[in-house]
């Protein structure tokens, strides 16, 4: 069985690496990607995707990037299942990079 997702996209916001409680560094990064066909009015739409990174990945991306900057990313689909305060279940499904490739630090401005 397979579970990944490759992305390659423009990074959204200036990145900011956390360090929790327990000393894991995370980044989670805004990522722009361009959708590859044309909507009605024949414009590309954009998503904006939340992709998580750990450890040495957030400290390699964080230290090597800023807002613009052009990346892949190749990760896994994570599903994590929570009770709200009314005792349902919430479902939410998690981007988590593991691999990253840069295509440029900042060549462009991105607005928004």
């Amino acid at each position: 069985m397979y579970n990944y997702f490759m992305l390659v996209g423009r990074i959204a916001k200036e990145v900011e690496i956390k360090t929790l409680e327990d000393g894991r560094n995370v980044l989670n990064l805004l990522i722009i990607v361009q959708r590859p066909f044309r909507n009605q009015d024949g414009e590309f739409e954009n998503d904006l995707l939340r992709v998580t990174l750990w450890e040495g990945t957030a400290e390699i991306v964080s230290d090597n990037v800023r807002k613009g900057a052009m990346i892949a990313i190749k990760g896994r689909i994570v599903s994590n299942k929570k009770t709200n305060q009314e005792g349902q279940n919430i479902y939410q499904t998690e981007l988590v990079g593991e691999r990253v490739v840069f295509f440029s630090n900042v060549d462009t401005k991105v607005e928004g």
